[in-house]
């Protein structure tokens, strides 16, 4: 059981094969993105490239259905279980969105929708860096947890969406 996170542990117990399904997608899924990201590499291997991208949305997946069903679940009272849930529903949409796009071939707006996707993929990474430190600043666990259900992974959007924001800006004055 996480030490982060003792008040769930009973919980653990109970939905083992949805959190280690959860888990392990994140990890494949925090694995794979970085290569995505790798403008040589994504041109030298267009097909390495694309196995890598189902292996990320596979990963996500089983990482944001499982995080789906285990939302409800989440320690703190009924802010934390509609942050998760948003969380699921945001790393779901944004994938599907980014593989509809390329399914069409619509290049740029793919790559728009994977930064998105990513960044909420992130969050995995930012809730235990977030936990701890609103630990260390003395906010109660049920307090931070709370916080932390939205902070993980809402920021994340927003820098995605002003990066986004500013490439188009730097292409359009370019152009």
């Amino acid at each position: 059981m996480p030490a982060a996170f003792p008040q769930q542990a009973d919980l653990y117990r109970e939905l083992r094969p949805l959190l280690l399904a959860h888990i392990g997608g994140g990890i494949v899924a925090i694995l794979c993105g970085p290569w995505q990201f790798w403008t040589a590499f994504r041109a030298r291997f267009i097909r390495l490239h694309r196995w890598v991208g189902r292996a990320y949305l596979a990963g996500v997946a089983f990482g944001a259905t499982a995080g789906f069903f285990l939302a409800p679940w989440a320690h703190g009272g009924a802010v934390t279980p509609v942050g998760f849930t948003g969380l699921a529903l945001a790393w779901a949409g944004t994938s599907f969105m980014a593989y509809r796009n390329i399914r069409v071939r619509r290049i740029e707006a793919h790559r728009e929708w994977m930064i998105r996707s990513y960044a909420v993929a992130l969050a995995f990474v930012f809730l235990r860096l977030w936990l701890p430190l609103l630990g260390g600043l003395g906010v109660p666990f049920d307090e931070a947890y709370q916080t932390v259900s939205w902070l993980c992974w809402v920021p994340n959007l927003v820098v995605a969406e002003l990066y986004l924001g500013a490439r188009r800006g730097a292409r359009r004055a370019v152009a």
